[in-house]
C-alpha cells in the first residue's frame, strides 16, 4: 500500500520500477532482475509508464534454470537496465520495447528481445501451456550461461555525467534562506554561514539551535 502509487494498478514489481525511478537521481541507473511479465505482458501501461521517465539501456532474458540452485524454481527472468532522464519528451512509438513482438518462430515475445536475440541466454520455446508460461527460455546442457551474462552486460553503455546535479535551495522552518548540498543524504547535518541545518527530506530542512 503506497498512496502515491496505488492509483496507478500496477503489480508489485512493476511498482518498484516505478517508484525506483523517482527515487534516483538525474542520470541515475535503475537495473532490476524480474519476471517476464514486465516486458512481456499484453498490458502495456507500465511500460509506457516507465519509457516516459526513463532510457532502456538493454535487457538480457535468462535461461529457465537460472534460479534453481537456490530458489528450486524454473522461471523466465529478466535483468532490466534503465537510465532515468527528465528531460525526455518521448516518443512512443520509437520506444519499441513498448511492444511485443515475435521470434523467428513467431513465438511472442517483447520487441526489444525479437531485435537483439543475442540479449536471450538460450532459446525461446514455447511454454507449458498447463501453467501459463507463454514462452521459456531452454539453455543446453553444458551451456556456460554466466560467461554468456557477461557477454551480453558488455554490450550494454551508458553515459553517465560526472557534473554535480543541480543545486538545491530551500527555506527552513524558521524562513532562513539555505543551500542545500546537492550530495547530501536525507536526514544529515551540514552547515552554512556558521549555523548548523538539519536536512529531514528534500527541499526541507530545519536549523539546529544550542
Amino acid at each position: 500500500n503506497d498512496k502515491a502509487y496505488n492509483k496507478l494498478g500496477f503489480s508489485i514489481h512493476n511498482y518498484f520500477f516505478a517508484k525506483a525511478i523517482d527515487q534516483v537521481r538525474p542520470g541515475g541507473i535503475v537495473a532490476f532482475v524480474t519476471s517476464r511479465y514486465t516486458l512481456d505482458s499484453k498490458d502495456s501501461a507500465a511500460r509506457k509508464h516507465i519509457a516516459e521517465r526513463a532510457d532502456l539501456l538493454g535487457a538480457i532474458r535468462l535461461p529457465n534454470n537460472a534460479f534453481r540452485a537456490n530458489a528450486g524454481t524454473d522461471v523466465v527472468s529478466d535483468i532490466i537496465f534503465l537510465q532515468k532522464n527528465e528531460n525526455k519528451t518521448p516518443d512512443l512509438e520509437k520506444e519499441a520495447w513498448i511492444a511485443i513482438g515475435e521470434t523467428a518462430n513467431g513465438l511472442p515475445v517483447n520487441s526489444y528481445f525479437a531485435e537483439n536475440p543475442d540479449m536471450v541466454l538460450g532459446t525461446i520455446v514455447e511454454g507449458n501451456k498447463l501453467y501459463g508460461s507463454g514462452t521459456m527460455v531452454i539453455a543446453e546442457d553444458g551451456f556456460d550461461w554466466k560467461s554468456a551474462l557477461q557477454d551480453a552486460v558488455g554490450r550494454l553503455s551508458a553515459e553517465i555525467s560526472s557534473e554535480k546535479t543541480k543545486e538545491v535551495y530551500a527555506r527552513s522552518v524558521d524562513g532562513i534562506a539555505v543551500k542545500i548540498p546537492s550530495d547530501l543524504r536525507n536526514y544529515s547535518f551540514f552547515e552554512q554561514d556558521d549555523q548548523i541545518f538539519f536536512k529531514r527530506k528534500e527541499n526541507v530542512c530545519h536549523r539546529v539551535y544550542e
